[in-house]
Formats: C-alpha cells, sequence, structure tokens
C-alpha cells in the first residue's frame, strides 16, 4: 500500500499521541488509532488490527521503564485474570470474525470515538492519581468505612485470595479485558491496573507496571488471533506493515520519551486536545462511511 506523503505524516503524528497516551496509567491508543485507520483504509477489521498491534508497540518502552525500576510483579494467581482474558478475547474475535458485527462497526466505533472523545474533553486523562482516588473509592464501598489509605501507602487488598468474592470480580474483570480487547482492539491497560490493585492488593506502581505487561501478552495474543480466525473465516490476514511502521515510529519514540514525565503533564490539557482530535477523526471516519 503507497501512503501520501500527508498520510505518513499524520501517521507518525497519531502515533506520538499514543505514545503519550500510553504512559498515562497504560490508556490504549484506540480513541485516535481506529478513526484514522478507517479513514485510510475502510476497512473495521484492519483498523482494529492495527490498534492492537500499536498499542503493543507503545507498551515496550513503557514497560521497559518500570521493569527497570523493578515496578512489578507476576503473582501466581494473576493467571487466573490472563486466562479469562485471553479466552474471552479468542472470543470476542471470533464473534467480529463469524458474524457481521464487523460491518455495523463500520459506523458504530465513529460515534464510540466521538463520545469517548467528548468525556476526555470534559474530564481529562486518567492519572496516578485519579486511579488512587477511584480505587479508594472502591475501597471504601468494600470496607463500609471512613477511613482510606493516603495516596503515598500502599494499596492492600480487601479481598481474601481464591475465596467466593475473589473469583467473580477477575471473572467479570478478565471477560470486560477480553471483550475490550478482542472486539474493540483496547489494550485494557487502565482495567487491568484496577483489577490488580482491587482484586490481589498490588500498590500502584506495581500495579500498573505489571498491567502494561499483561497487556503486551494479551496484545500479542489478540493480534494472532486476528490472523488465524481472519485467514478462516475471511480468507485473509488483517496487518499492514506500511501503515503500523510509521504509526509505530511516532508512538514508540513519544512513549520512550514521555513515559518518564507524562505525569508532569495536566490530565485535563491533554484531554481537551486528544479529545478533539478523537472527535474530529471520528466525524470524518462517520461522514466517509456514508458516503
Amino acid at each position: 500500500m503507497v501512503l501520501e506523503i500527508y498520510q505518513i505524516i499524520l501517521l507518525i503524528s497519531i502515533g506520538g499521541l499514543v505514545g503519550i497516551s500510553m504512559s498515562f496509567i497504560g490508556q490504549t491508543g484506540q480513541g485516535v488509532v481506529l478513526p484514522l485507520i478507517l479513514l485510510i483504509t475502510g476497512d473495521t477489521l484492519l483498523a482494529i488490527a492495527v490498534n492492537v498491534l500499536n498499542d503493543f508497540i507503545a507498551a515496550i518502552p513503557v514497560a521497559i521503564n518500570y521493569v527497570r525500576k523493578k515496578e512489578f510483579h507476576l503473582y501466581k494467581n494473576v493467571v487466573i485474570l490472563l486466562a479469562i482474558s485471553v479466552s474471552t478475547a479468542f472470543l470476542g474475535v471470533y464473534i467480529l470474525m463469524a458474524t457481521q458485527l464487523n460491518i455495523i462497526f463500520g459506523w458504530f466505533i465513529p460515534l464510540f470515538i466521538i463520545i469517548l472523545g467528548s468525556t476526555i474533553l470534559n474530564r481529562g486523562f486518567p492519572t496516578a492519581e485519579s486511579l488512587n482516588k477511584l480505587v479508594q473509592k472502591i475501597r471504601v464501598k468494600f470496607n463500609k468505612q471512613n477511613s482510606i489509605n493516603s495516596i503515598n501507602e500502599e494499596l492492600k487488598t480487601t479481598i481474601e485470595p481464591y475465596s467466593k468474592l475473589f473469583f467473580i470480580l477477575a471473572a467479570i474483570l478478565g471477560v470486560f479485558v477480553g471483550l475490550n480487547s478482542g472486539i474493540f482492539g483496547a489494550s485494557s491497560g487502565l482495567i487491568i491496573t484496577i483489577a490488580l490493585i482491587i482484586i490481589y492488593g498490588y500498590p500502584l506502581k506495581k500495579g500498573v507496571g505489571t498491567a502494561i505487561i499483561l497487556s503486551m501478552i494479551m496484545g500479542i495474543f489478540t493480534f494472532s488471533m486476528f490472523q488465524v480466525l481472519g485467514y478462516q473465516y475471511t480468507g485473509q490476514f488483517y496487518y499492514n506493515w506500511t501503515i503500523t511502521l510509521y504509526l509505530g515510529i511516532g508512538t514508540f519514540f513519544s512513549a520512550l520519551i514521555f513515559s518518564n514525565y507524562v505525569q508532569r503533564i495536566s490530565a485535563k490539557a491533554m484531554g481537551r486536545g486528544i479529545g478533539v482530535i478523537m472527535i474530529i477523526l471520528g466525524l470524518f471516519s462517520l461522514v466517509f462511511f456514508f458516503i
């Protein structure tokens, strides 16, 4: 596929935004990548597959920073969450390939992106502080207490390991992560982080670092399933190395540079910029779908 110069510049620029987005608690680049690839190719399944692969590329430098600082830990019981997520991701890709859902997604995804962009425009990006506040609110509901840990203290789980509630929450969040990855092509790093903190008792930074690693595993598996099931049900593979190359250049180097400093950026200001871009790309994708 031969790209125009303006398309190459746009891909690298959008990739740069994805790198910054991933640095905010593993936030997926779905909101800007999906509508852009839909505009360029008009192929919903290809757009989702490219986003999955690009989220993996974005996670590499971010994960390196967390691993270098030893801010990760792969407990054995995390396999439960990962196994449920992987199985459900397979189901999500299967639904896309074996049904007519991907046709509906041609207009649904741009509409979804417009709504999501409006939300980010209003509230900003999730940060370590906002995530910590969300976790604290959830802990209060579980404990039914007014007092909560301070931001600087390590968060401990209120869920007894291997209890009934433990398995129920792991199953619910695992299914959500899997379907989000398989159907929408999102890395779900934020949701995995919340699961690791609430269910497994991870400290915040270790939760983020571990979630990024797990989301990378999810990304490789989901992208592979797009190729296997895509060839089986549609007779084609879903990748485009040219688009991935230029998108990945912006994504990788942006994540490498900003992952150590991105939390200093105002989430509100960053959200306004990316929110506007998401709305514009979503509107263009929606208009071109009906032309």
